[in-house]
């Protein structure tokens, strides 16, 4: 079973009455219908007033209901079925295609679920993209072994019997590097996700789970033009932190 959240930290240095620790808990163990039910309907599981709802929200620093239920739980809002918007990124309007949204569910997914070590490589500025996605998971407990282009590939061959999934960054996606990494885990049946640009190349067409981001320098092959690239990419990263906390909440 996996550790559920903790209510006390969301609670520390709050006056909350019993009923509202109550509602509370509530929100959590039925997080799914929350929406559906509304304010009244969640009054009512309670046997509560509105009002001990409404103030709830308030005492936790929310501007309502709906407010207090995005920022608790984050979940995404199907608008469509070609774009997707997350709540976490209403400030700049994020949107992500469906397939990517799919993508990175699925590699969410298998964060979950895998019971032997993840290998996140990168090198380069994309070395700095895949620390970032390390520390963030080894933040959550996730057993992950990062490396980048200063570390020997015997980093990666002396674990394959304990990897299970290899998370690879590169813009180009054809470097060396990359190719003899994932070359090596195909041969060895890890299951492997790569992050890169929109362009095709051997790292997008040969790995099991690709998340491509849009790259408006893709000939800046020395990184000296302005370019939102890595910061998709980060934001990527985040979306995929959003999911896998949904996945084990």
């Amino acid at each position: 079973m996996r550790e559920k959240i903790n209510i006390q930290k969301i609670t520390q240095g709050k006056q909350l009455s019993d009923a509202e620790i109550s509602v509370l808990n509530y929100l959590f163990e039925n997080k799914k219908q929350i929406l559906k039910l509304g304010v009244r309907g969640v009054a009512k599981e309670n046997y509560t007033s509105t009002s001990t709802v409404m103030r709830l929200s308030k005492k936790l620093g929310f501007n309502g209901f709906i407010d207090m239920y995005y920022k608790l739980f984050g979940y995404s809002m199907i608008t469509d079925d070609k774009q997707i918007k997350s709540p976490i990124f209403s400030s700049n309007k994020y949107e992500i295609s469906s397939t990517i949204q799919h993508n990175i569910k699925e590699c969410a997914k298998h964060i979950t679920e895998t019971d032997g070590l993840i290998f996140v490589y990168g090198s380069g500025f994309m070395g700095i993209m895949a620390e970032y996605l390390s520390k963030k998971f080894l933040g959550l407990g996730v057993q992950l072994i990062f490396s980048n282009g200063d570390d020997s590939i015997g980093v990666f061959e002396n674990n394959l019997n304990s990897i299970k999934m290899l998370i690879l960054f590169s813009r180009s996606g054809k470097s060396k590097n990359i190719v003899n990494r994932l070359q090596t885990a195909k041969e060895n049946s890890i299951y492997t996700v790569a992050f890169t640009n929109m362009v095709d190349n051997y790292l997008s067409e040969n790995s099991d789970c690709v998340i491509k981001i849009e790259d408006n320098q893709i000939y800046d092959d020395r990184n000296q033009k302005p370019t939102m690239f890595y910061a998709r990419i980060i934001e990527m990263i985040e979306l995929l932190v959003f999911e896998y906390q949904h996945l084990i909440l």
